[in-house]
């Protein structure tokens, strides 16, 4: 069985995500391809803006007295001179299904940050426009709302012009999630439960462990699961096309590979008593993951393999789930650090074969990964502002200059790239999407 594409459940498309006023960044914008890559130096703020868009996505779903302790986290609100009592903003476009039909949905908010023991930190803008995903519609206003008043539509014949009572750390969004009657109801449960997968584990070999300890509300979890193998057996028992695929693609990129086996191996029951309270399970069984190697007589237990072969098989098992998981993005961290580099192009064909209604964005501060990512799927980070993340895409034009610039002086792109983002004298804007006047 080849690649192919296969349908999973109507989940939100994210499409692109704005972020402003965290840590280090600033205005930040990520367009998302099928795979979208975050290039930059060292210690520039790459990691941030994956910290940043979780952040975005897990305030949405937090209830009222965590939102007041994520807006109080000093660790997080911006300390450069240039951005001080700068508010944190969060927007992001996404496609989803509505009433038969492709709607584009934008969706925003802006709380301002508690910087002093004497200001209590607040909501102060929140929006949600939809429109059909046809060239020339109209957005639609859904909610408004600033710092005094909060405002829904009630109808579809009506204006944006119910008033809504919410705590000054509570979204509309959250609110709404109890009228049923409201005619988009369908956007405002899908918005409250969009996912992101964070993958910076370089070290995999936890997740391969049998271990009949399930932390309770994850006994059916794919994504989060702590134990691989549990994973994998339930997959094979009940999404066998998936299943198969894994295998696949796995084989794909390791030719000496020839099975994956997963058992389960049934234990002695539990004797002792848990507190009703425990927040674990102890299960009967335990699941191990083997591998069938063409030049070994016998199969090996996973966790013989190499750290790079166990997370590039874990990651691969995330994207396989992700539409069962209902997961809209999956950020990986330097994905280089888990494969050769004669295997990294196939690796990221596979990755980019493998998604369809998922996202994934990738961090690296290497050079040699350029050469193997399409130039459309780059962002690079500068620093317009002295201290102060940015992020811009190639320009259409940039993209193809920058390789006939980078051939003409018998470099990679990659070296050529990274060449200007080590020289403060570069004329590395001319290639962005930025203003060089910002």
């Amino acid at each position: 069985m080849g690649i192919n594409q296969m349908k999973g459940y109507d989940i939100m498309k994210i499409q692109a995500v704005l972020i402003d006023g965290f840590k280090n960044l600033s205005n930040v914008k990520i367009t998302f391809d099928n795979i979208t890559a975050l290039v930059a130096l060292n210690n520039f703020g790459k990691s941030n803006v994956l910290s940043g868009i979780a952040f975005g996505l897990a305030y949405i779903k937090a209830g009222t007295e965590d939102k007041m302790v994520m807006m109080s986290n000093a660790d997080l609100i911006p300390m450069n001179i240039k951005m001080q009592c700068r508010n944190y903003r969060y927007e992001m476009e996404v496609l989803t299904e509505y009433g038969g039909a492709d709607y584009r949905v934008l969706y925003g908010y802006e709380f301002s940050w508690r910087s002093s023991r004497d200001i209590d930190p607040q909501i102060i803008q929140e929006y949600l426009k939809i429109k059909p995903d046809v060239k020339g519609q109209k957005y639609t206003q859904l909610i408004s709302r600033n710092a005094g008043t909060a405002l829904f539509k009630s109808c579809e014949t009506g204006r944006c012009s119910s008033k809504i009572r919410v705590e000054p750390s509570e979204l509309v969004i959250n609110k709404l999630k109890a009228y049923d009657e409201i005619f988009y109801t369908e956007i405002i449960k899908k918005l409250n439960g969009m996912k992101m997968y964070m993958e910076n584990n370089l070290d995999a070999k936890s997740f391969y462990r049998p271990n009949p300890i399930i932390r309770k509300g994850y006994e059916d979890e794919m994504i989060n699961a702590e134990s691989l193998p549990r994973v994998v057996y339930n997959l094979s028992m009940q999404r066998r096309e998936k299943f198969e695929l894994l295998k696949n693609v796995f084989i794909q990129l390791f030719p000496d590979i020839e099975d994956i086996i997963v058992q389960r191996h049934k234990i002695g029951a539990y004797e002792g008593e848990l507190p009703d309270d425990a927040p674990f399970i102890i299960a009967n069984s335990i699941h191990v993951l083997y591998v069938k190697d063409k030049n070994l007589i016998n199969p090996i237990d996973f966790e013989m393999m190499s750290d790079g072969v166990k997370r590039v098989f874990m990651i691969l098992a995330k994207i396989v789930v992700s539409s069962d998981s209902n997961i809209s993005l999956i950020a990986i961290e330097e994905p280089e650090n888990s494969v050769h580099p004669s295997l990294f192009h196939a690796y990221i064909q596979i990755i980019n074969q493998l998604l369809t209604d998922c996202k994934v964005i990738i961090t690296s501060h290497s050079p040699y990964i350029i050469s193997y990512l399409e130039p459309a799927w780059i962002h690079v980070g500068i620093n317009i502002i002295p201290g102060v993340a940015q992020f811009f895409c190639l320009k259409k034009s940039g993209r193809k200059q920058l390789q006939n610039d980078a051939a003409e002086l018998n470099m990679s792109m990659g070296d050529y790239l990274f060449s200007m983002l080590s020289d403060a004298e570069s004329n590395i804007k001319d290639y962005l999407e930025c203003d060089a006047d910002e």
